[in-house]
């Protein structure tokens, strides 16, 4: 009874954690605050400070009795965490706000290896309301970028719009909801029920809050990248219900007359932004990375640890301790080794997508694969909570599939 409490309370803490940050926090803060350190509390409570210190202190042998994540990819992240602190703190002596900036981001990144194990302690089928739960954060940070930019969805399209450096609607739940709730409007949608009718308006309503908050800020490979997944979905429903398809090019026409003024001039800033921005100075920043990291065998090897710092041709030469891709991130911070390190883990997540493909899960898929390729390769997203728990959802749709053939066998 008494194990039953803690994780109902675990489990309430987590979900009041993640809607405290798109409540009260945002995507980068500039500094920790009272909502930070509350939310860095309830997910503490959830995880557990004993799982907290396997996972961190490397009790290798202890943490595979969760059953979560493979021992070599625990020893990578251990070997990634440590050295790196110990590269930038003593080796390179950088600044201690600037280390602790680093090695959030490296948790986030890896937050699976603390959240699975929780979860699996639960009891909670967390494949069904995280989801929503992210979708729901990423509808609040949508909202509040209206309020902070004082405008209304029906002003988007008019010019670009500023949110005062909180960048809410740069959080992957924006894109995640975006994404995923138009598609289980039409997903879930059942016609000879009201409630399902009505459950599909809230969740359009939502996807478009979502979508409006980054045509408003023109991000560009997000929009496109939904674009792209609505296509994709498009041609897969030909093929299962033709209510389906007929609902969702009734929704497309629906919301192309209602909006088509926003849609038209979102589209002509998203071309000026092309043609004036381009790749926003990507490829220059990969080549400072590269000429950061090789000049020494050591840095080359090592990378410039937690803390390090550049200048990024990327935001006009000013030294910085972020790029813009978590690629980047990891080769600058960890050098080759690093590098390795994290792209054994994506492939380690990359398999666990591919094996927990569903097309029963094909909205989610879609809303997951979007925000992760943005944050490995072109925004800083990657830093941020929202970004782990996406990954993390991944890692569920792997457990799920195993679960369902074990129980066909």
């Amino acid at each position: 009874m008494l194990d039953f409490r803690k994780n109902v309370l675990g489990s309430l803490a987590f979900i009041i954690a993640l809607l405290s940050y798109s409540l009260f926090s945002a995507p980068f803060p500039v500094k920790m605050g009272i909502a930070e350190i509350l939310i860095g509390g309830l997910l503490v409570l959830f995880v557990s400070i004993p799982t907290g210190l396997i996972v961190m202190t490397g009790g290798f042998t202890l943490y595979q009795r969760y059953h979560a994540l493979p021992m070599w990819l625990h020893m990578g992240f251990f070997l990634l965490l440590w050295w790196g602190l110990f590269n930038g703190g003593i080796i390179q002596g950088w600044n201690v706000t600037d280390i602790v900036r680093d090695i959030i981001p490296c948790v986030y990144l890896f937050v699976p290896m603390l959240l699975l194990p929780a979860m699996q302690r639960s009891g909670v089928n967390w494949l069904q309301y995280l989801p929503w739960i992210i979708a729901i954060m990423g509808v609040i940070l949508s909202l509040r970028f209206y309020q902070v930019a004082q405008i209304s969805p029906l002003d988007v399209g008019r010019m670009y719009y500023f949110d005062n450096f909180l960048y809410l609607s740069y959080d992957p739940s924006v894109i995640f909801a975006g994404i995923y709730l138009p598609l289980m409007a039409v997903h879930t949608w059942k016609s000879n029920k009201l409630i399902s009718w009505l459950g599909s308006l809230m969740m359009v309503l939502g996807g478009f809050l979502a979508l409006g908050s980054l045509m408003a800020v023109a991000q560009r490979a997000p929009l496109a990248l939904a674009a792209l997944c609505f296509g994709v979905y498009l041609l897969v429903v030909t093929r299962q219900s033709f209510k389906k398809l007929l609902l969702l090019i009734l929704l497309l026409v629906g919301i192309w007359l209602f909006a088509q003024d926003q849609i038209q001039n979102s589209y002509q800033l998203l071309v000026d932004k092309q043609e004036s921005f381009g790749a926003n100075g990507k490829t220059d920043e990969l080549a400072a990375v590269l000429k950061e990291t090789s000049q020494s065998p050591f840095t080359l090897l090592f990378g410039v640890g937690w803390g390090g710092v550049f200048h990024d041709p990327a935001v006009d030469n000013m030294q910085v301790t972020y790029t813009h891709s978590a690629l980047t991130f990891f080769m600058l911070k960890g050098g080759i080794i690093g590098i390795i390190i994290f792209l054994s883990y994506l492939l380690w997540i990359c398999r666990n997508f591919l094996q927990g493909f569903s097309m029963s899960r094909f909205p989610l898929i879609l809303a997951c694969v979007v925000p992760i390729f943005i944050g490995l390769l072109f925004q800083v997203s990657y830093k941020t909570l929202s970004y782990g728990m996406i990954l993390t959802l991944v890692c569920l749709l792997f457990d799920a599939k195993r679960v369902e053939n074990e129980n066909i066998k």
